[in-house]
């Protein structure tokens, strides 16, 4: 039996989607789940429907989950930061080496490198114009950070964007942990260098293996969410893994795919039936 979630509260919607799937709609408070022995083609039906469909894992025990780990940039917020600090003169060119990262077109630390060392010489005063003024959180953020909280579930901001950043998203949004990358200032300017190491793909994994260790936790109790190619091994580890909006390369590698609504969109698949009596609805 497969259960099929329509993220969507449109009775019309659903009824037609549990007649093309010949099963058994249920709804629930802010979506519809259909039962059936047949399968579909989510991505055909989430174009053909202009919703977000997926499928309820049979392996993740949702009752379980103790462990939200989340990238920042594009995901938890709708800015590309280090696009946004890039003076006028270098901004295309900034933007350019992001998006063909996220694609997974570019070696993501050779692609990190190369936009530090543009950006040299940009005042420290920057980071903190663009955080206060420009940040801008992805819509359902505040949303599922309340919904987690609520079940006492860790959270952590995981980037490899600047630290800079992601240090105060974690301080504004009340996340346990984060990892970023850091970058040298000196005199008040970015001087083109990092500090440390870049955190990429397989650092980003590596950070989920050590917040296991630290907590306890085991590896099918982690939802990480995240939206590009530098997303893509800590999503192969992770218990349900979540692209959000994001690059085909990891739509195609994902357990969940949100592509039409917000981040608290995840809830639907942690929202327990309230009354099993009230909720099978007649098609």
């Amino acid at each position: 039996m497969n259960t099929f979630i329509l993220h969507s509260k449109d009775l019309t919607l659903a009824q037609r989607l549990a007649n093309e799937l010949q099963g058994e709609l249920e709804e629930r408070k802010n979506h519809f789940r259909i039962h059936t022995n047949l399968s579909s083609d989510l991505e055909q039906l989430r174009e053909l429907y202009g919703v977000d469909i997926n499928l309820l894992s049979k392996t993740f025990n949702y009752s379980e989950v103790a462990l939200l780990v989340s990238d920042m940039d594009s995901t938890l917020i709708t800015n590309e930061t280090i696009n946004d600090i890039a003076s006028p003169d270098i901004a295309s060119k900034v933007s350019s080496i992001t998006e063909q990262a996220m694609h997974g077109n570019l070696d993501f630390t050779s692609s990190f490198k190369s936009k530090i060392s543009l950006l040299k010489g940009t005042k420290s005063e920057t980071l903190e114009q663009v955080y206060n003024e420009q940040l801008n959180l992805s819509k359902g953020t505040l949303e599922l950070i309340n919904f987690f909280k609520q079940i006492d579930v860790k959270m952590a901001v995981i980037s490899g964007g600047l630290s800079y950043f992601a240090e105060r998203l974690k301080d504004q949004l009340g996340f346990d942990n984060y990892r970023a990358s850091n970058i040298e200032i000196v005199d008040n300017c970015l001087t083109g260098n990092i500090i440390g190491k870049v955190i990429d793909a397989d650092a980003k994994a590596q950070y989920i293996h050590e917040l296991c260790a630290q907590y306890g936790f085991e590896k099918n109790q982690v939802v990480a969410v995240g939206d590009g190619a530098n997303d893509l091994e800590m999503m192969k580890i992770a218990g349900l893994s979540v692209a959000y909006h994001a690059k085909p390369l990891l739509q195609k590698n994902c357990d969940v795919v949100i592509k039409y609504g917000g981040l608290d969109t995840i809830i639907d698949f942690f929202e327990k039936i309230e009354n099993n009596s009230n909720n099978l609805v007649l098609i």
